[in-house]
């Protein structure tokens, strides 16, 4: 199902655009997606698509392509679009470090699916990095963008999981302004950070028992042989 919404208004050029005023998107559907941030010296302030490897302009919309002649993207029939999903838990990670956790606005044609959506038109709306990313990284993104981009304390790819076990929270985070964001993330990020290292304190301590188990097992027979 295709839903058209109003294009944004550019009033001016993205070179004059103060920090704070990122594209105006009238009526957007708002979703959850990732992107890669940039290692390399010029491409740390890059948000980067993970899996296209193609990165999002700042300060103007990104625009889907696709390599068919045929439609205009996002195509009922194709896979083209620009991807956003309802609940962070159902996002697809790569193994970067560097990837990151976000809300985007989607506009134009929009095609909904079983998860989520493909638009043709989309912009950053927060981003959240993990402990990866440092400060000045974060700032630097932020005055790129003209968009928020907050530190988690658990690393994003988690922070999605915890996420996905608490939908209204989620929910919450997606749809909220920016006061709203802060005050769920100062509520809830302490909690979310206890239970991700207790997970990853049992995961490490079943690791160690799976490793000497088969050890223990051969210096008890070699013991009774």
């Amino acid at each position: 199902m295709s839903l058209p919404l109003d294009p944004p208004r550019r009033d001016r050029a993205p070179e004059q655009l103060p920090v704070s005023d990122a594209p105006d998107l009238p009526h957007p559907v708002l979703g959850w997606r990732t992107w890669r941030v940039g290692r390399r010296a010029r491409q740390r302030t890059d948000l980067v698509a993970p899996l296209a490897g193609v990165t999002w302009p700042s300060r103007q919309p990104m625009v889907a392509s696709c390599g068919s002649a045929r439609h205009t993207p996002p195509g009922d029939g194709c896979a083209c679009g620009l991807y956003a999903v309802a609940e962070p838990g159902a996002l697809q990670w790569g193994i970067s470090d560097h990837e990151v956790l976000g809300v985007v606005a989607l506009w134009g044609q929009i095609v909904e699916g079983g998860r989520g959506w493909r638009a043709s038109h989309a912009y950053p709306r927060f981003v959240l990095t993990g402990p990866a990313i440092a400060g000045e990284q974060r700032a630097a993104i932020s005055r790129r963008y003209g968009v928020p981009v907050h530190r988690s304390e658990v690393p994003p790819r988690d922070l999605a999981a915890l996420l996905g076990a608490e939908p209204a929270v989620a929910d919450r985070l997606r749809r909220g302004d920016e006061a709203e964001i802060e005050a769920v993330l100062t509520e809830r990020m302490p909690g979310w950070t206890q239970r991700w290292h207790e997970r990853r304190a049992q995961a490490e301590a079943a690791a160690a028992a799976a490793s000497r188990g088969p050890r223990a097992v051969l210096a008890g027979l070699w013991r009774r042989g």
